[in-house]
């Protein structure tokens, strides 16, 4: 009897909200289909792909595919929300007297030019440390600036910082390349061992001397 009367206020409270909500027939809602574009080059229109498709103020939601095509079931008088990125954000309203139950419609996103105010990057914090730093510079030092440039670009100089440098982004194509390839040999049959691999020994001993200098 306790526990019953525990849940009373509750369910006074509750009663209300419950009359107020009312199920939502067929002739509330709209399956909402088109496709999100953007004009292009030459006076052409290009899809926007996995533009965000949202429901204004609520929970629900999708996104457009590779193409640009969507789909969504609405409410009769809510607003959808279409944004990407780089483009403005567009709103649409279904309007609460829509008659039918399906609609389609085109949706062209503009881009958005997004300006920020230069920044200008300099080696020290403030002019206090340029001024210490520009102060402490010897007149030597000054003089031989130039015998110093020509020593960090040196062949021998040049080649030791090559031996430092990471892989660039042909480089890391090349190789991703030659990763997928070996994997496709070994397809359907069981794969090597690293340790009897000629190439991987190889790599073990160069990295193994870098790591010594």
């Amino acid at each position: 009897m306790k526990f019953l009367l525990s849940f009373l206020p509750l369910l006074l409270f509750a009663l209300p909200q419950i009359s107020q909500a009312q199920p939502l027939s067929v002739n509330d809602i709209v399956e909402v289909t088109g496709i999100v574009i953007t004009p292009g080059p030459n006076g052409k229109v290009a899809p926007i792909p996995f533009a965000t498709v949202a429901v204004e103020n609520g929970l629900r939601g999708t996104y457009a595919n590779m193409d640009g095509m969507f789909s969504i079931v609405v409410k009769k008088g809510e607003t959808m929300q279409f944004s990407a990125v780089g483009f403005a954000t567009q709103e649409i309203m279904i309007p609460e007297d829509f008659e039918g139950l399906y609609r389609s419609i085109v949706v062209q996103l503009e881009t958005e030019d997004i300006n920020m105010a230069e920044v200008l990057v300099f080696p020290w914090p403030d002019r206090n440390n340029f001024r210490a730093e520009f102060l402490a510079m010897q007149p030597t030092q000054a003089q031989n600036l130039q015998a110093l440039a020509e020593g960090k670009l040196s062949r021998r100089q040049l080649l030791a910082m090559q031996e430092e440098m990471d892989m660039d982004g042909r480089e890391n194509a090349s190789l991703y390349l030659r990763q997928q390839a070996s994997s496709y040999s070994y397809q359907g049959q069981q794969q090597a061992m690293p340790v009897l691999n000629p190439l991987a020994w190889a790599q073990f001993f160069k990295q193994f001397k870098k790591k010594d200098k």
